[in-house]
């Protein structure tokens, strides 16, 4: 890869995201509160193919996808020139609850 530094400081970064937040639902965000999608009982989800279109996985080196225990979709990715993007949809109407972003700059220091 041509910037192959700039690709390890977005996957280290990447990496201190998912550490931060952990593997499971995401229990604090910057306001402090848990970010969760209130889906009522029988609402249909869209279907992973087009959430994934709708949050646009094209534009980024890196995704990660799961469904969080607070009814979201939330996404973990790092965008082409470095940025980690954090990203939380409604299943259902597949509107944006919350985005958080780590500029490059910010994201590559120790």
């Amino acid at each position: 890869m041509k910037n192959s530094k700039a690709f390890q400081a977005a996957v280290l970064a990447f990496g201190l995201v998912l550490a931060t937040f952990g593997a499971s639902t995401v229990q604090a965000t910057s306001l402090g509160k848990p970010i969760a999608c209130h889906v009522q009982p029988g609402q249909k989800w869209l279907g992973e193919d087009k959430i994934k279109t709708i949050f646009g996985t094209g534009e980024y080196m890196d995704v990660k996808f799961k469904t969080s225990k607070l009814q979201c979709y939330e996404f973990y990715a790092i965008k082409k020139n470095g940025d980690v993007v954090e990203a939380y949809y409604h299943p259902v109407t597949g509107d944006l609850v919350q985005r958080n972003l780590i500029p490059h700059a910010a994201a590559a220091r120790p």
